[in-house]
């Protein structure tokens, strides 16, 4: 697997390179708007997930039962506007191209992987330097590379990463900030989308440091 390669360049010039001309949005394909999210959020391919992709092959996984592998995301016009994300991934402007993107973009909220997944340390380290980088914007990754993220180790305030249970009415994992999926039930914070139209509505409890597990109902 083709690693990210790890952001080291001058930000403060390069943010006025990827200004120009809509360079930001080429290099990284863009953030996704839909109306159940209060915010603006990023992914790639769900079959780009690393631990995910094998772990759909799984019954009894949450990923067994993924919905960015159904519906509208298996749409030729959404995967390929995914693919191009996850290429632009392996730009040297796409740190800068984000930073740009999300200060444009967002009022005080924002979400990583509405489909997908971390790929491997650097990229992870890439985004640290992204939530750095607008420290106004609050910003919410759930993620399943728990190996990847504490190799990582610390996070700016700003940065909600959140490990999620792999199995069905699994544990919650061994981090400060989780989620799971149950059949009914559970110790944690009750995800209320369900009775709301499955939208987030005036709900932050995701991106919330507070909230230590999150409880999503299986659909």
């Amino acid at each position: 697997m083709q690693e990210v390669p790890l952001y080291t360049g001058d930000l403060d010039r390069e943010l006025a390179v990827v200004s120009r001309n809509r360079m930001a949005e080429k290099v990284t394909g863009g953030l996704s708007i839909t109306e159940k999210m209060p915010c603006p959020s990023w992914g790639i391919p769900a079959t780009r997930c690393r631990l995910g992709a094998l772990l759909a092959k799984k019954e009894g996984t949450v990923c067994g039962d993924c919905y960015a592998l159904k519906g509208r995301y298996r749409f030729d016009k959404v995967q390929a506007k995914l693919e191009e994300r996850y290429k632009g991934l392996f730009d040297p402007l796409w740190t800068p191209a984000m930073v740009h993107l999300i200060r444009w973009c967002c009022d005080r909220y924002f979400r990583w992987f509405d489909s997908g997944d971390v790929q491997g340390e650097n990229h992870l380290q890439n985004i640290v330097t992204i939530a750095e980088a607008v420290p106004d914007v609050q910003m919410w990754l759930p993620t399943r590379e728990a190996e990847t993220v504490r190799k990582v180790g610390e996070f700016p305030p700003n940065l909600t990463i959140r490990l999620s249970a792999n199995k069905i009415d699994g544990k919650a994992p061994d981090w400060p900030m989780t989620s799971v999926v149950r059949r009914a039930g559970g110790e944690g914070y009750a995800c209320p989308s369900r009775t709301q139209g499955n939208s987030c509505r005036a709900c932050r409890a995701c991106w919330d440091r507070d909230v230590e597990n999150v409880v999503y109902t299986l659909h």
